[in-house]
């Protein structure tokens, strides 16, 4: 029997702190992929973003030494600034293409698509950073979690049980004949 091939073992090694943290790391850049990259620093090696625009602004070159600070995710360091040996610091932009309607979130909305896509709703809608999640009962007696944009438009209907825990105390009752 053949034996396994030698594979190169690149450790990574976790960054002990907590997730959304600011932090700041310097390193190498090892690879990159659009506008994420690899950078093995002295703790290991880190997948950083620069989001689409960064990547229109900065040139990401394998081997370049680098500071980054930023926002520490589950998986990646979401770079804040930027800073090539030996360049000026350039600021990232992180904002994504919803946040300028977050702040014009109206329930009222939400409601109004939801009713006008034929569901009779139970309790109040449910805010979440880039859409209301409501209760809604289909014509046909079932019962759905309505995920609805904040213009109103209903982005999923999942069918649900009248047992769901998320949605307990609302009076959704087993479906109606």
């Amino acid at each position: 029997m053949p034996s396994a091939p030698d594979i190169p073992d690149y450790p990574l090694k976790e960054l002990a702190m907590p997730h959304h943290e600011t932090v700041t790391v310097t390193g190498t850049i090892r690879d990159v992929f659009a506008h994420r990259f690899v950078v093995e620093t002295s703790d290991g090696r880190i997948l950083a973003d620069v989001t689409p625009k960064g990547a229109d602004i900065i040139t990401l070159r394998v081997g370049a030494r680098v500071t980054l600070t930023g926002h520490m995710k589950p998986s990646e360091l979401k770079v804040d600034r930027y800073i090539e040996d030996g360049g000026r610091p350039v600021t990232i932009d992180h904002k994504g293409p919803l946040d300028h309607l977050a702040a014009d979130a109206d329930p009222a909305a939400a409601i109004k698509g939801a009713e006008a896509s034929g569901y009779t709703l139970i309790g109040e809608p449910r805010r979440k950073p880039k859409h209301f999640e409501l209760l809604g009962r289909a014509r046909d007696g079932m019962l759905y979690e309505l995920h609805m944009e904040f213009d109103g438009h209903l982005r999923k209907a999942k069918p649900i049980e009248a047992s769901d825990p998320k949605w307990a105390g609302l009076g959704g009752s087993a479906p109606q004949a």
